[in-house]
């Protein structure tokens, strides 16, 4: 009675579900046991068929064994079954088995049949039940031998511990096996992964080349969506992003296909069809990337942290591209508001001028028609200055789209077009590399040698007018010299409206990446240095 618990406990461990996992390591060690099994018990039946008791009950045992056999190794309806309850197929074939052996008077060829069952045990059975398994095997086999008559010691213990010890072989070099083969599936998931995450970090870094590349908000906007879904292999993907009026509401920025009609707003969880990821740029969210899985491939929580980089860098990408749109749009006031104050201290002042004068003229003419004639004079000549100015405005409007390469070239012409059109000598010279400026650093610095040009020509009453370039590892330096009056930059007004508009120039440096300097004093001529790179005045 007290061995009933153990009993009880070792019923029940055989009654457990195998692990399947490692089930085709065996297809060749069984096929070798199947052999193994059934060619010497051929081999008795042919050559050794005197000691056999009953050979037609042999021969019948022979086959339900084989076909026990096959019925577990060659896939069938029953083969899974079998696998889950192993201790039904064990305890079928171990009693076949020792049937065998009792209908042959040989205890040294027939007891192989009761290795196949050990392998099939190895396969899937922890050691300490394989050891079990090994011990009823061994217990079947003496007494089959014993059944047959064979009792003497020779008989029962050279099987014993030959075919034990070859029990044990057998095992070791199915565990082996099986280890092997876990190591092998191993090795394959890791490099599968490290070849997955290579891709993946390949195509994220050609994306995220890609969106850094465009500074334009539509277009980056639109290769997020693309990007993303293609990354994702998703059916559809929508970016959102924060409305500017009301911080509450999300508002569809881009779709890939663009005809994909937006349903509802992305919800802030995720499923296995339906992922939203956050677009984060410095703590903050910005909006939001929508995908739809394609049918059959769900998204998984590692797909769902490989794609979370991707959402970072278009974050970037956007807000970097927001940034310059808000740059340029400053920019471009800017710049209205320069036209509009020259348009109002010059132009509209100068045709105020004129029409005062002709009206002047005009009330006069009959009563001094000499002070008329010389009124009329006076609007010629203030109308003559007011068309130079319009001349001006428009050779400031004028500038060409450059970049570094084509810098020096447009600030040759320029130099050569203020000459032409002011009398002045000026001239332009270039030393070091070509400029690898973008379009928008060398736009800046053509503008800001511009209106020096335009300051040089309405305020130093020059004679001689230098515009040098240099450019070599530290960067670019751009310099304008004069030879006129100078001036005190010290004293010199402060608003963008006054003066030479020196907070005007230092304004587009700073917007070309770089610094402004202005060294003149009166009498001495004036000199502006824009220097763009890590050169330190």
């Amino acid at each position: 009675m007290g061995y009933t618990p153990t009993v009880n406990a070792l019923l029940r461990s055989f009654t457990r579900p195998p692990d399947l996992e490692d089930i085709p390591v065996g297809q060749m060690v069984l096929g070798s046991g199947l052999v193994a099994g059934v060619l010497p018990s051929t081999l008795l039946m042919t050559i050794g068929a005197h000691a056999i008791r009953n050979p037609a009950l042999y021969a019948a045992l022979l086959l339900l064994y084989v076909a026990l056999l096959l019925s577990i190794i060659v896939r069938t309806r029953l083969t899974p079954w079998l696998w889950r309850h192993l201790w039904v197929f064990l305890l079928i074939i171990s009693l076949v088995c020792c049937a065998l052996q009792s209908q042959i008077s040989e205890s040294f060829l027939q007891p192989i049949i009761f290795l196949p069952p050990l392998v099939h045990a190895a396969l899937i059975y922890p050691p300490g039940r394989i050891a079990l398994v090994g011990m009823w095997l061994l217990g079947l086999m003496n007494l089959g031998i014993a059944l047959n008559g064979m009792l003497d010691a020779q008989a029962l213990l050279l099987p014993t511990f030959g075919y034990g010890t070859f029990m044990a072989f057998t095992y070791a070099f199915v565990r082996m096996s099986r280890q092997q083969l876990a190591a092998r599936r191993e090795a394959h998931r890791l490099a599968t992964d490290l070849a997955q995450q290579r891709d993946y970090l390949t195509q994220l870094v050609a994306i995220t080349a890609t969106l850094t590349r465009d500074l334009e908000l539509a277009t980056v906007l639109e290769q997020v969506a693309e990007a993303g879904r293609a990354l994702a292999n998703a059916d559809w993907a929508r970016v959102w992003l924060d409305d500017a009026d009301n911080e509450q509401v999300m508002r569809l920025a881009a779709a890939a296909p663009p005809e994909h009609t937006p349903l509802s707003l992305p919800a802030p969880a995720s499923d296995n069809e339906h992922l939203t990821l956050p677009l984060v740029f410095k703590d903050a969210t910005i909006g939001r990337l929508e995908l739809r899985a394609n049918t059959g491939a769900p998204f998984t929580s590692d797909k769902v942290q490989l794609l979370q980089p991707f959402a970072d860098a278009a974050a970037v990408a956007i807000e970097n591209a927001r940034l310059y749109e808000q740059a340029r749009l400053s920019a471009t006031l800017a710049e209205r508001n320069r036209l509009a104050r020259e348009l109002h201290d010059t132009i509209a002042q100068g045709l105020t001028a004129v029409t005062m004068q002709l009206e002047a003229a005009g009330r006069s003419f009959a009563r001094d028609p000499a002070r008329a004639r010389a009124r009329i004079g006076r609007a010629h000549e203030l109308a003559r200055d007011t068309l130079d100015d319009v001349r001006r405005s428009v050779w400031t409007l004028a500038a060409p789209l450059v970049d570094g390469a084509g810098l020096s070239a447009a600030l040759n012409d320029l130099t050569q077009r203020f000459a032409e059109r002011t009398g002045l000598a000026a001239c332009y010279q270039h030393n070091g590399s070509t400029p690898t400026l973008d379009h928008a650093a060398a736009a800046q610095v053509l503008r800001i040698v511009q209106e020096t040009l335009q300051n040089v020509e309405k305020h130093a009453h020059a004679q001689r007018v230098l515009v040098i370039s240099d450019n070599d590892a530290q960067g670019l330096r751009v310099q304008v010299r004069d030879d006129g009056v100078g001036f005190a930059p010290e004293a010199a007004p402060t608003t963008a409206n006054g003066g030479f508009g020196l907070l005007s120039l230092r304004e587009r440096a700073r917007l070309a990446g770089g610094t402004l300097r202005v060294e003149s004093a009166p009498g001495t001529g004036t000199q502006i240095t824009v220097t763009i790179g890590r050169i330190t005045t």
